[in-house]
């Protein structure tokens, strides 16, 4: 077999020069981006390198043999089977295929109408297979300049979500608990949560509170018992936690707040499993605040998974330009997320994350209440 690599500007350029070198039964064996050129580091280029193979004329006869005591006949290449690919294979060489194509079309050779949809991406700081998701979908659009708006784009980021956004039970569990790192504002949405429940549902609340490593804790969850006229439980074991889920089992809700801690600490976690009561599934709500770093995200995602994570409540919209990461986190996690917090007033400050209101935060609109 015959291997050839080609460094090129684009797809194009090596589509031709394989075809006019190696034929057009040539095969592409892999492509990746790199970097060319340049003065100690300085001044680099980017360039696709392109890896390109051809059998050999001799490869080629050797696939068809004449049988012994026949006549010779003209060598005929066969088709070798190839194996079903299975669905992951396919989503792959889509997605393969995809980021090829967005390399193919650098910001200054995109269509001019879609530089200010990436730019606008980049700026609410959506990750790049997500721009090049959403760049792809909007290309065929792009090139009717009197049809491609606002809306054109503001309906993408719509479709996008809708895709991958699990739909959150429709009613609150009758028990919820709430856990996150600290400061991101879990004991001010669990007072929402439940006017929100009081308010608009006519349900009755009761709330716990097991973070009693804060003074300060208990006594703002009691503060917001007061005013709503709700009972509140303070537990500081998974005994006393059955005990206050027994005392409160009239109620229609029953919200647990628990302790802030450092996400990175394993042993916060730990104590989390050793609240929460054996054979009970209790609904637990992972609370994010948006002003953290995606990354951060993912890790605290990531330790927190040795606890079942049933739903993702976003705060802190509100101290915040950037929304890109709940498109990220809509597109890497399996997890439902019903709410988004804006604000610090208790009731509101509360609302839905459906798909138009995220889309017009990632567009840079507001319409959607």
């Amino acid at each position: 077999m015959r291997l050839k690599t080609y460094r090129v500007k684009t797809m194009t350029e090596a589509m031709a020069l394989i075809k006019q070198q190696l034929g057009d039964d040539a095969l592409i064996l892999n492509t990746k981006k790199i970097k060319t050129g340049g003065l100690f580091g300085l001044f680099q280029q980017d360039r696709l390198e392109v890896t390109a193979a051809i059998e050999t004329a001799e490869e080629v006869a050797q696939e068809v043999k004449p049988s012994a005591g026949t006549a010779p006949v003209a060598a005929v290449k066969t088709a070798t089977p190839v194996p079903p690919k299975n669905k992951d294979d396919i989503m792959e060489e889509l997605q393969s295929l995809k980021r090829l194509m967005m390399h193919e079309l650098p910001e200054d050779r995109l269509p001019k109408n879609l530089r200010p949809v990436r730019d606008q991406l980049m700026r609410q700081g959506v990750e790049e297979d997500v721009q090049t998701e959403l760049l792809t979908r909007l290309l065929p659009k792009a090139g009717d300049t009197e049809k491609f708006t606002e809306e054109t784009f503001h309906a993408e980021v719509v479709g996008f979500i809708e895709e991958r956004q699990l739909a959150a039970s429709e009613r609150m569990p009758a028990i919820a608990c709430f856990i996150g790192p600290t400061g991101v504002g879990k004991t001010t949405t669990i007072a929402k949560v439940a006017a929100e429940q009081l308010l608009e549902h006519k349900r009755t609340v009761g709330l716990i509170t097991a973070d009693t490593y804060r003074i300060a804790a208990v006594t703002q969850l009691k503060t917001y018992g007061d005013i709503l006229e709700v009972p509140v439980e303070v537990v500081e074991s998974r005994e006393q936690l059955a005990s206050a889920l027994q005392s409160l089992n009239a109620c229609d809700v029953i919200l647990i707040d628990t302790a802030g801690r450092n996400y990175q600490q394993l042993q916060y976690i730990e104590e989390l499993q050793q609240l929460l009561p054996e054979g009970q599934h209790i609904h637990t709500t992972l609370v994010l605040s948006l002003t953290a770093k995606f990354e951060d995200m993912v890790q605290i995602i990531k330790n927190f998974e040795m606890l079942p994570i049933d739903e993702l409540l976003l705060t802190k919209k509100d101290e915040t330009a950037s929304a890109g990461a709940i498109l990220n986190l809509l597109n890497r996690y399996p997890i439902p997320l019903r709410r988004i917090a804006t604000g610090q007033n208790v009731p509101d400050d509360l609302v839905a994350a459906t798909p138009a209101r995220i889309a017009d935060y990632i567009v840079g609109i507001q319409r959607h209440a």
